[in-house]
């Protein structure tokens, strides 16, 4: 008997070893394809739902490498924040950012706020989803045209048009000479323009950097003809019948301390990338940059293509170093549990994210591939997101995916926007 239980515990033993150097030995190399027949090799460096979708033919992956270095082709004033801003702020109790001399909100930020990372730190996660905000300010005001396609299973359904408008008021340069009485931290503006039955929908919002200050909303509907005030906690429910909720955009998009946020660890991992290089940015006469022809191609797009309508299929898949960051909201109302977030360590873009419903179980992710630009110069350089962002439902088999910063849907920034334009009155002329 005791022979017979030592030979099981071997065989087990045996079993444990093997499944383990199979984990450690997985990896890719720049040029691996990566579909069902070889997905193993991707085991450990991407989210379980992602692997899924590699192992059942929906995604296939190719691999390759970034040919740039990315802190090269950030601008000037961020490369500068990694060693000026160190150890220079700090958060409050109540989740502010401030100056750690004085203990005040400073007057304005420039670039990453926490380029120095402590994982002991009890609040270290809260830093890198600052980080990832402010990643997304360098660039500072601008606009879009943009699409949304719903997608199920069967292919392409239907097609959205909109545009957005922004005025950020912190982490640029040109927040320097800025007067901002009301510390306002964002000002955002969203129109649909087609099709028909939801043309002139619209959207306000006005943010503030105080973080106990409740975020200002207010919609706009064709069929009521008037403007009303928004509840925020609305920002978790479906838009428009997506499949995005409106704190879905670039990652999460709401107040940070409306959430508990956890650092679970840091790994390498593939994530996607619009493409290897830099793209192409040009100036327009009016001093703004504008993007060209960066188009993701989703599978219904492609002849022949075999995997999921949604899948982007001309995206790069690369190997990066990740944040993994638990989000819980405070707010028991929230239509989403739990979250995780996988953020570059680098880029602090969020390359994926995974949701849970309030119950535990596991309902979406979230796909954002990565992208910088520069100038025929070199003298302008930034790094874009919402280019390409695709939330999957995989309960109802369905996605929802938006294309900007191509030809026909393009991405302007650096732009001089008016205030105006986002004030209740400048609002209701874009609600037509």
């Amino acid at each position: 008997m005791i022979r017979g239980n030592c030979g099981i515990t071997s065989v087990i033993g045996l079993w444990f070893v093997v499944c383990f150097s199979a984990m450690a030995s997985a990896d890719v190399s720049p040029g691996d394809v990566i579909d069902q027949t070889n997905w193993e090799k991707a085991q450990g460096l991407l989210p379980e739902s992602v692997l899924n979708w590699v192992k059942e033919g929906d995604f296939t992956l190719d691999i390759d490498n970034l040919n740039f270095t990315v802190m090269d082709k950030m601008p000037k004033f961020v490369q500068e924040a990694r060693k000026t801003n160190g150890g220079k702020l700090a958060l409050d109790g109540d989740g502010a950012i401030v100056d750690v001399g004085t203990g005040k909100p400073p007057q304005y930020i420039l670039g990453t706020p926490f380029p120095e990372l402590d994982v002991d730190d009890p609040k270290v996660a809260e830093k890198i989803i600052h980080n990832n905000k402010y990643a997304q300010y360098m660039i500072g005001s601008g606009y879009i045209d943009a699409e949304g396609f719903w997608l199920g299973r069967s292919g392409y359904e239907r097609k959205v048009g909109y545009e957005a408008r922004q005025i950020v008021m912190d982490g640029h340069p040109g927040v320097v000479d800025l007067t901002n009485k009301k510390r306002i931290e964002k000002y955002m503006l969203l129109v649909m323009r087609s099709p028909f039955d939801i043309s002139g929908t619209s959207v306000l919002l006005w943010r503030f950097l105080d973080p106990t200050k409740q975020d200002l909303n207010f919609g706009y509907l064709p069929a009521v003809r008037r403007a009303r005030r928004m509840n925020p906690a609305n920002r978790s429910d479906s838009f428009l019948g997506t499949d995005f909720a409106v704190d879905d955009t670039n990652g999460y998009d709401g107040k940070i301390p409306a959430f508990t946020w956890k650092l679970l660890g840091r790994q390498a991992a593939i994530v996607p990338w619009v493409e290897p290089d830099p793209a192409r940015i040009v100036q327009n006469q009016a001093g703004e940059w504008e993007t060209r022809s960066n188009n993701v191609v989703y599978g219904y797009q492609k002849e022949g293509w075999q995997g999921a309508p949604w899948a982007p299929t001309n995206v790069v898949w690369v190997k990066r170093e990740v944040y993994v960051i638990e989000a819980k909201a405070k707010d028991g109302y929230y239509n989403y549990g739990t979250q995780h977030m996988w953020i570059d360590t680098e880029t602090f873009n969020c390359s994926y994210k995974m949701i849970n419903d309030r119950a535990g179980k596991y309902w979406k992710t979230l796909l954002l591939p990565d992208w910088v630009c520069e100038s025929a110069d070199n003298k302008a350089r930034f790094k874009l997101v919402g280019v390409s962002i695709v939330m999957i439902d995989e309960r109802t088999d369905h996605a929802t995916a938006t294309e900007s910063g191509s030809a026909s849907n393009k991405m302007v920034f650096g732009a001089n926007l008016d205030e105006v334009d986002f004030t209740l009155a400048g609002f209701q002329k874009y609600c037509k």
